[in-house]
């Protein structure tokens, strides 16, 4: 039955219809594993890549001031060396930052702007911030003996301020009282996180505890670096059994929310991303198998008269039957090779180049990501396997209605 099935189909040529059905069909099951393909490596590359942008900024895990999650402003909380290290002894952990944060003002002679100042000591990684630079550097802070002067601007706030690496502006920060603070700009970033880049700039920790009236001690919080965001769970609820009822030297309780809580908008968008891809592997998958079912039904009319004549000679409706499903698995892998190859083609070519960009306004990146789960790539090749051999069964069943008389005198 195989032998007869390779003729069938490398003799389809000789049929109008039944080259035209395999080809139609091989293209149906082609374009359907390009779709899927695509979609899963481009939509879990776009959901990795703005996660790993979201966490390089605020971290997977913070320890914050209970009080912090109530309000529209940080409070501080205690943050010591013994407390570091036993946060980053906690398995997963793979990096713990401090943060203090303090709203206040940047003014120039053309414009002003509302920013979050985010001041960072000698922990802090900035290998993300650098790796984002537009122009200048990242400061050195928290190395010194006296607190830097030193900003890092996102590109937004400079083009605002119209200023440029080197020059200075003014800050203004308003709790009990004015204060001033002069600043050199040492850098200008560009993540293209809206959220971040529209407000948020870097200076020292001390400066910061300095303006807010905080002591030395006394901190935002502090940031944990997970090496598995898979993790969190696990790391969130250790970080909240250790700190649980724990107060601090100046009375104060500790908190450890999640990046995905503190951010929820963000994630929630990245969590509908993976209704849409099941929605096109659902669609995809019903038309390569409507396609493989409309050829082989075709492939199975035109052959009328061969069928009918095999049954003269002896042959059986269920060998007839294995004899189309073997035609419409040769026809199923070819589609699925040339998808496949096309879909590594482009996806191997967009990863390298970029060549398909992106509005940073609209999606946060420039380009668009890829990222290859191979596990789901051999998931979707099996179930698409599976499915279209299931439906196609049923069209074989056409064969046990054809009888050889009738058959033989079918044009």
């Amino acid at each position: 039955m195989l032998f007869v099935a390779k003729r069938i189909y490398h003799d389809g040529g000789r049929g109008r219809a039944s080259a035209s059905a395999i080809s139609i069909a091989t293209a149906g099951v082609a374009v359907g594993i390009l779709v899927m393909i695509v979609s899963i490596c481009v939509t879990i590359g776009f959901q990795r890549e703005i996660r790993d942008r979201v966490v390089s900024l605020v971290g997977n895990v913070q320890v914050i001031n209970s009080q912090s999650l109530y309000r529209n402003h940080s409070l501080p909380i205690q943050i010591t060396d013994s407390l570091m290290d036993g946060l980053a002894a906690v398995p997963h952990v793979v990096h713990v930052q401090r943060f203090a944060l303090c709203l206040g003002m940047l003014k120039t002679n053309e414009a002003f702007r509302g920013i979050l100042l985010r001041g960072v000591d000698a922990s802090f990684d900035s290998r993300f911030l650098a790796d984002n630079l537009v122009s200048g550097a990242v400061p050195s802070f928290g190395n010194d003996d006296a607190p830097s002067d030193s900003i890092l601007l996102s590109a937004e706030m400079a083009s605002l301020l119209q200023v440029s690496t080197g020059e200075k502006l003014y800050a203004y920060f308003f709790d009990k009282s004015l204060r001033t603070r002069r600043f050199v700009v040492s850098g200008i970033y560009k993540t293209n996180m809206a959220d971040f880049d529209s407000n948020m700039c870097y200076a020292d920790a001390r400066l910061v505890q300095r303006l807010a009236g905080w002591a030395p001690d006394q901190y935002s919080g502090a940031e944990l670096m997970l090496d598995d965001f898979d993790s969190m769970d696990e790391v969130s609820w250790q970080v909240s059994s250790m700190l649980f009822m724990r107060e601090d030297a100046y009375g104060q309780f500790f908190a450890s929310p999640r990046v995905d809580e503190l951010f929820p908008q963000i994630f929630s968008w990245l969590a509908l991303l993976d209704t849409n891809v099941a929605a096109i592997l659902i669609l995809m998958i019903c038309v390569a198998g409507v396609t493989m079912v409309s050829g082989l039904l075709v492939i199975i009319l035109e052959r009328t008269r061969f069928i009918g004549l095999m049954k003269a000679m002896g042959s059986t409706n269920g060998q007839l039957r294995q004899t189309f499903l073997y035609l419409s698995a040769m026809i199923l892998v070819r589609g699925m090779l040339f998808g496949n190859a096309i879909a590594f083609a482009f996806l191997v070519l967009q990863k390298m180049t970029g060549f398909v960009s992106l509005d940073p306004a609209n999606y946060y990146l420039d380009r668009v990501p890829v990222y290859f789960p191979w596990t789901g790539i051999i998931l979707v090749n099996i179930l698409t396997i599976v499915v279209c051999v299931m439906v196609l069964v049923a069209p074989t069943y056409v064969v046990s209605r054809i009888h050889p008389a009738k058959s033989i005198r079918f044009e």
